[in-house]
């Protein structure tokens, strides 16, 4: 891993334990490789209006063409299929694929409200540009009413101006990209090595040399 990419990943981990905690459903983490695999889980922090959540339910958008929902115990965890926009994976064209992803309490009974739990999957994301958001609606279901978090932003609308905006994941650069990245990071990073190998050399040269004139000194000689 580069300096640069190293300095990065170092920034956004103070940043998100500075970030305040959100009431929002959301999804973690908050970033992944485009073109990539990656386990996200929808967090519920709560239910609805001081009502527990008895069932999630997660749109999946036409351009994931993969996903694999996660057991989550005393939950039953079913899906519903639907078109894809199409893409090679595995050598086959795929064309359809899991569209929703519905997690109904049974045995554990219902999410209290004012507990927090999270329901993983494994996607397959599109490839697209860093910075790109892939938006996941999302129903929770409540003993007492719902709510639906399915807000879109339009262009120009900014996620925080939403009442109940959808779970989202922003892509980041995928491996080719970030692998391009590294590269850039190579000629610094070979400076570093060169400059600790030169001084340790030069720290080996002086302990010797100091050791040499002990000796000289030494009355024995």
């Amino acid at each position: 891993m580069g300096i640069k990419t190293t300095a990065a990943l170092m920034a956004a981990a103070s940043l998100a334990l500075a970030a305040p905690a959100t009431a929002h459903v959301t999804i973690e983490p908050g970033e992944a490789p485009a073109d990539g695999y990656a386990t996200l889980d929808v967090q519920v922090p709560h239910g609805c209006d001081g009502s527990g959540t008895t069932a999630v339910r997660v749109k999946v958008p036409r351009s994931v063409p993969s996903v694999t929902p996660q057991v989550h115990l005393g939950w039953e965890v079913t899906t519903e299929e639907g078109p894809k926009d199409a893409v090679e994976l595995h050598g086959e064209r795929v064309t359809r694929g899991v569209s929703e992803v519905t997690w109904t309490a049974r045995d554990a009974g219902p999410l209290p409200d004012g507990r927090l739990d999270v329901f993983g999957m494994s996607v397959k994301l599109p490839a697209g540009r860093a910075g790109d958001r892939v938006y996941f609606p999302t129903v929770q279901e409540c003993e007492r009413g719902k709510t639906a978090w399915i807000q879109i932003p339009a262009a120009g609308e900014s996620e925080d101006d939403l009442e109940s905006p959808a779970p989202a994941v922003t892509l980041a650069a995928g491996s080719a990209e970030s692998a391009a990245g590294d590269s850039d990071d190579e000629p610094a990073m070979a400076l570093v090595v060169a400059a600790l190998a030169l001084g340790g050399l030069g720290a080996s040269t002086g302990f010797a040399a100091l050791v040499q004139r002990r000796r000289d000194r030494s009355p024995d000689r």
